[in-house]
């Protein structure tokens, strides 16, 4: 399809993703702020608790509407939904902390080019990983705090439990109790394996593309001598 071809609809879709693009990645970063200030700094005093609650909400139906911008300009809005059904998710509140994770490939994207996003794996998948710390460590938190028998109640442990989960390497004597608690200990696990197999799938391609440019050289040098 030529971009003569394109419909008009597609024209203003892509403009509005253009245009939202940033203030998306600022509502992104202030819902990580909104979120977990009140959990981690338990107890904030009244007025600034329901400040950070009203703009969490606030935020969250900002998402809503750009999400029903999107869909409304999309010319095919089947196809639209196939391919944003990941981003349909956060509409549902167990999902929304996880809506703030995306900031950090947009902010890529944003400000790099398409080639060099594959160079900038490590740090996409490091910065995402330090955001879902903190994010999943307030959620296990909030959900854990004032449990029967919990062991994660206080900031520091959270944290720590969740990043010991995220590595996969176990939490020792913390684990949840509660359901929510589970489920979000659950979706750590399985990011830190994603995060360790494409990290690994990341420096073993690394390691060859080396070894064919030292391949390459040295075949160079071989040719050039012979001349």
């Amino acid at each position: 399809m030529t971009t003569s071809d394109r419909a008009p609809s597609d024209d203003r879709l892509s403009s509005w993703q253009q245009v939202s693009a940033w203030p998306v990645i600022v509502l992104s970063f202030a819902y990580i702020l909104v979120y977990v200030a009140p959990i981690y700094w338990y107890p904030l005093q009244s007025g600034l608790a329901a400040t950070c609650r009203v703009a969490e909400y606030a935020i969250w139906a900002a998402f809503i509407v750009d999400y029903a911008i999107q869909l409304s300009l999309a010319t095919n809005k089947r196809d639209f939904l196939r391919h944003e059904w990941f981003t349909l998710l956060f509409v549902f509140p167990f999902f929304r902390p996880v809506r703030a994770v995306r900031g950090v490939l947009f902010f890529r994207q944003a400000s790099t080019k398409k080639k060099s996003l594959v160079h900038s794996l490590p740090a996409i998948l490091g910065s995402m990983a330090v955001l879902l710390v903190v994010i999943a460590a307030a959620a296990v938190l909030s959900a854990e705090r004032f449990a029967p028998h919990a062991t994660i109640t206080t900031t520091s442990n959270a944290l720590w439990y969740a990043l010991t989960t995220l590595t996969t390497s176990g939490g020792g004597n913390l684990a949840p109790v509660t359901t929510e608690g589970r489920l979000i200990s659950a979706f750590l696990l399985i990011f830190g394996l994603g995060l360790l197999t494409s990290m690994t799938g990341y420096v073993a391609s690394w390691v060859l593309t080396q070894f064919n440019v030292a391949r390459e050289e040295e075949l160079a040098k071989e040719q050039a001598s012979a001349e």
